[in-house]
């Protein structure tokens, strides 16, 4: 289902954008070059993009392909792709994908790929999923395969040696789906080394990744966070201005607040990459440059509120989940998990748990329920007369609003937020249950969060992914979010009744929205998982 949207204009466009980093190049058999991308997923929940592009193949003349660069054919997959071939005669491609799962198995997919119809097949039997690492048709009815092994248990060769499998058909258009079991894939031990990428052409520089979040300043121009850069600026016609690439030990931006006189912003660095603490980098918006870098020894997140930036305290050891801010209210709000500072004057940090060894209880007390906290006004009387200045709020101004979880006894992360008038918010959280590999449950719901509300829910709208951006039309009174899988739903913010849902799509292949800002009635600009920035208008549904 396409959501009722259309896009006006692309920032950040180029080539073969949705599969990302392009790993293989193959010829199709009239000798036209044809890419097939994929790429690790761009922190998304439906596998692996691979796209085949190219003039028509033989035999494919139901397909119509246009100059504007789109994807023949498209799809997803479980596991990276490793391999691909087509057929000598028919209009057929088959997909090799797979991978190691860090542990044990070697597992994968073998796609078979009509290009005239866009049928497409898994031929491997549920039980039968194996990596596969070289792909070639030996004649119009024989395809070799190198398997790797089904796992390297007592298997110090299983990394560079495998399986080789002939398997002869009279005709692959008529193989069925999930047809392929263990003894099909039965075969002599030969050489079989992963393989190594071949990519396509690319532009030199960091690969482009996720859009985190999207800011409009007054004249119309774009800031953007990113995994390869920690800021960039945009003019609406999509020229970039300027950008500051991703740092070495910081990676990209998380999250940008422009100070009040709009002379600089305040980004949240992704890194640093395996430290406890975090970094927070003032960046210029003339030109890019970085003006002044502050850290924290425990985990910390940067809040917008109309007096400027706040430094927030997060809960430490969830890492993107444990965050929960949100925008657009009169206070800043978040989630938090008090933890009472040591009784004894102990070295224990207060993002962990005591480390005297003491037996006290004032010392080995933690209040495990989270809260959402909101920042008493009056914290802003920290700051100076600078409206740089990066203030952290003393735990003493945190007040306690009401309990995190809705439901006693539920755990939940914590998502993107929005405030709806002065006692409202509108979330997003995923319930965690313990369970391993356990489904996604995730919710968004209004809470009321006065001085008098328990926080019960006024109403609940579940989603089957995590949200990964979440803005309110206040001139429809609607709430977009944008889900990991891909989604796009558009939901009444006074009943909770889904207005729309559906994908955003791209010259006919949908993109994974990362990022989500309302910048005037019925409009939208969304950043993608691949790089891109979409200003879209709604149109009617």
């Amino acid at each position: 289902m396409i959501f009722p949207v259309a896009v006006d204009r692309i920032l950040a466009d180029r080539p073969h954008a949705e599969t990302g980093r392009s790993v293989l190049t193959v010829p199709a058999p009239t000798g036209t070059p044809v890419v097939i991308g994929g790429h690790d997923p761009t922190d998304t929940e439906d596998g692996y993009p691979i796209g085949v592009y190219a003039a028509p193949v033989r035999g494919a003349e139901a397909i119509d392909p246009t100059d504007d660069g789109r994807a023949l054919r498209w799809l997803r997959t479980s596991w990276p792709l490793q391999a691909a071939a087509f057929h000598p005669t028919l209009p057929l491609l088959v997909l090799g994908t797979g991978s190691y799962d860090g542990g044990y198995f070697f597992e994968g997919e073998l796609f078979l790929l009509d290009l005239a119809s866009g049928e497409r097949r898994n031929l491997f039997a549920d039980d039968c999923r194996r990596e596969v690492r070289s792909l070639e048709w030996t004649d119009a009815h024989t395809l070799r395969l190198l398997l790797a092994p089904s796992d390297d248990w007592q298997d110090r060769a299983a990394r560079s040696e495998g399986h080789q499998v002939d398997l002869a058909r009279p005709d692959w258009r008529a193989v069925p789906a999930r047809s392929l079991g263990h003894e099909d894939l039965r075969g002599p031990r030969v050489p079989a080394p992963r393989p190594e990428p071949v990519a396509a052409s690319a532009p030199e520089g960091p690969r482009p990744g996720q859009i985190r979040s999207l800011t409009v300043l007054p004249d119309g121009d774009v800031l953007l966070t990113a995994d390869h850069a920690l800021l960039e600026r945009w003019s609406p016609g999509g020229e970039r201005r300027w950008s500051t690439p991703a740092d070495p030990d910081l990676g990209g931006g998380r999250l940008a607040v422009v100070v009040a006189d709009g002379s600089c912003a305040w980004v949240e660095a992704l890194g640093p990459w395996g430290g406890p603490g975090r970094a927070f980098l003032r960046i210029a918006l003339t030109d890019g440059a970085e003006l002044e870098r502050h850290t924290t020894p425990g985990s910390a997140a940067l809040v917008a509120t109309p007096e400027g930036p706040l430094l927030v305290p997060m809960p430490a050891g969830y890492g993107e989940r444990a965050r929960s801010l949100f925008r657009h209210g009169p206070h800043a709000v978040f989630r938090y998990l008090p933890r009472p500072a040591c009784a004894c004057d102990c070295p224990a940090d207060d993002d962990e748990d005591c480390a005297c060894g003491c037996d006290c209880p004032e010392c080995n007390f933690v209040d495990e329920e989270e809260w959402l906290t909101v920042v008493d006004a009056d914290a802003d009387a920290d700051r100076t007369t600078d409206p740089a200045h990066l203030v952290e709020p003393d735990t003493e101004r945190l007040r306690r609003l009401v309990p995190w979880s809705w439901e006693p006894g539920e755990s939940h992360f914590g998502g993107p937020g929005v405030w709806t008038g002065e006692t409202d918010l509108v979330m997003a959280t995923v319930r965690y249950d313990g369970r391993v590999n356990a489904p996604k449950q995730g919710f968004v719901t209004r809470r009321p969060i006065g001085e008098d509300s328990s926080g019960t829910p006024r109403w609940v709208f579940r989603v089957d992914h995590t949200a990964t951006a979440l803005d309110i039309d206040p001139s429809t009174d609607t709430v977009f979010v944008a889900l990991r899988g891909g989604e796009l739903i558009a939901l009444d913010a006074a009943t909770g009744a889904l207005r729309a849902r559906g994908h955003v799509h791209v010259r006919g292949v949908p993109v994974i929205p990362t990022a989500l800002t309302v910048t005037g009635p019925g409009r939208l600009l969304l950043g993608t998982g691949d790089a891109r920035v979409l200003a879209c208008h709604l149109t009617s549904s």
